[in-house]
């Protein structure tokens, strides 16, 4: 009996030992940027063993020992790479793919080709890229540690500064690959005024070469004093519009500065969260004013000033980009987003002068619709819940953006329609293989079908209506009204990817036609960077 448990014990042994597997686990970059390859395939050459690195590049595969061969490594858009597996160490493998540069190869033999052509060709040409482009190195591109920019808002105009002048800079890893700073400079020949902002980083990871690569993990120092519009622009947007800035506010945006500390931290899993605190301040101009009626009197205000504290929570089901340089471009354009997030404003702490609470959130969505093209689909909730003054009320431009196409409303008024509860959705259809890909003039040229449906409805609580209320909030601008019992509805019909950056279209009113001023159609022309 002992003789059998001896020799069943050295088949186990013996079979244990011949099934022993090495575990090879390591990350993928790229060779150029050095940035992780999200999605790379990596497997054993001539068996079937292998697995994906995930959104950072990050892979664990098992091997047998009884299994011989090389590691293949591959990824759409890089070279093939093989490495030895009995050269590396098995728990801290770093591979590094080399790009095959087929798009810059792509550009310099159309470079070539446009180098034949006439000299204003040749100038758009150049321009087209400079401005998808975006950030102009300062110096030496292998060396430089600050680039100019952004391109994209150079130039801008809107009616309160007319002509916009815009010019900025970041740092880089190269001056320091955790601390980072970066601002702007502006000036409106109209109103005759700078606008500025600066910001200091500081990243808790180590980046190849900005500070907003994924996944972030930043704390961030920011003062700016610039034109803000409260019904045009998100109160945590970035004065980043290009071309149109300002369309719908005429004379009723404000002056703002703010000063914010915030922490933002993304996560493999697709989550995200920021906490900030924020002390601002506004500064009505032109036509618009902060007043309110007490007994028979009508009191000015020359200012609002608030203080806040916030959390914005984002999950994506699925996230990941290709990162080079100061572009990061999502690979998973088809998966959910959703935001929530919750602002609490106080009276008394750091001059805030407005106690509130302000929920909002946000799914958006892009369905692929086979070859023919693609529908993306954004639906938002936001409510305040206390008695505030107008500027801080919701409006329907005021949305998060993500890399999704979430375009504005375009022909209502940036405070026309005032709520305290508002409900939105925005849908977009691009064709590909649709109908302008069967002439074959527009389709060499990339010219694809554009069709857009955007509704809006909310509503307004007596506590926020200057008629109604006993509360000291102030009147509202004489263009602003109040939904009634239908949504407000527009709809475009166009053509984009016209040099691979702009659109035009036609944009038709179909609700609250009878509003004065009301701009019930217009040809427009965005840019879809």
């Amino acid at each position: 009996m002992k003789r059998i448990v001896v020799l069943i014990f050295i088949a186990l042994f013996c079979g244990s030992t011949f099934a022993q597997n090495t575990t090879y686990k390591g990350v993928i970059t790229d060779a150029k940027y050095k940035t992780p390859v999200a999605y790379a395939a990596v497997f054993v050459e001539s068996a079937p063993i292998g697995t994906v690195a995930d959104n950072v590049g990050e892979f664990s595969l098992s091997v047998p020992d009884s299994v011989a061969g090389r590691l293949v490594i591959v990824r759409e858009g890089f070279a093939f790479k093989r490495i030895a597996v009995d050269t590396v160490a098995t728990n801290a493998m770093h591979i590094e793919l080399q790009p095959d540069d087929l798009e810059q190869q792509a550009i310099a033999l159309l470079d070539s080709a446009n180098a034949h052509q006439k000299p204003f060709g040749r100038f758009v040409g150049k321009v087209a890229k400079l401005i998808m482009n975006d950030w102009v190195p300062l110096g030496n591109p292998e060396t430089n540690k600050f680039d100019f920019g952004r391109i994209q808002t150079l130039p801008t105009y809107n009616p309160i500064e007319g002509v916009r002048l815009r010019a900025g800079i970041a740092s880089n890893s190269r001056l320091s690959p955790h601390f980072f700073v970066k601002g702007y400079a502006a000036y409106g020949f109209r109103d005759r005024k700078f606008k500025y902002r600066g910001e200091a980083i500081y990243s808790f990871d180590k980046k190849a070469y900005h500070e907003d690569e994924f996944p972030k993990n930043n704390l961030r120092l920011v003062y700016e004093n610039d034109l803000y519009s409260p019904g045009e622009m998100h109160p945590r947007a970035q004065n980043d519009l290009l071309l149109i800035t300002y369309r719908r506010s005429v004379n009723e945006a404000t002056y703002r500065n703010f000063a914010e500390i915030n922490y933002e931290k993304e996560y493999k899993t697709g989550f995200a969260h920021t906490f900030w605190l924020r002390k601002s301040r506004f500064v009505p101009q032109g036509e618009l004013v902060f007043e309110r009626d007490f007994s028979d009197m009508r009191i000015p205000y020359e200012e609002l000033n608030t203080s806040e504290a916030g959390v914005l929570l984002r999950y994506s089901v699925r996230e990941a980009y290709v990162q080079q340089k100061r572009k990061r471009k999502s690979i998973e354009t088809t998966s959910p987003v959703f935001f929530l997030s919750h602002s609490i404003g106080f009276n008394g702490f750091l001059g805030g002068e407005v106690p509130y609470h302000r929920t909002e959130f946000s799914a958006q969505k892009r369905f692929q619709l086979n070859r023919f093209g693609r529908l993306d689909a954004v639906g938002e909730f936001s409510k305040v819940w206390n008695a505030v003054p107008f500027p801080l009320l919701v409006y329907p431009n005021q949305r998060f953006k993500h890399h999704i196409e979430s375009n504005a409303f375009f022909l209502n008024r940036a405070l026309e329609f005032v709520a305290d509860e508002q409900y939105t959705i925005r849908t977009t259809f691009v064709g590909d293989d649709f109908i302008l890909s069967k002439i074959p003039l527009l389709d060499d040229m990339g010219i694809k079908e554009l069709i857009s449906l955007r509704a809006s409805y909310g509503k307004l609580s007596a506590k926020n209506d200057p008629l109604k209320s006993s509360s000291s909030i102030y009147n509202f601008p004489p263009a602003s009204y109040r939904y009634d019992s239908a949504p407000y509805v527009e709809g475009t019909i166009g053509i984009t990817n016209i040099l691979g950056l702009l659109r035009v279209e036609y944009v038709h009113r179909f609700t609250y036609r009878d509003h004065p001023d009301a701009l019930l159609g217009k040809v427009r022309v965005d840019v879809t960077l």
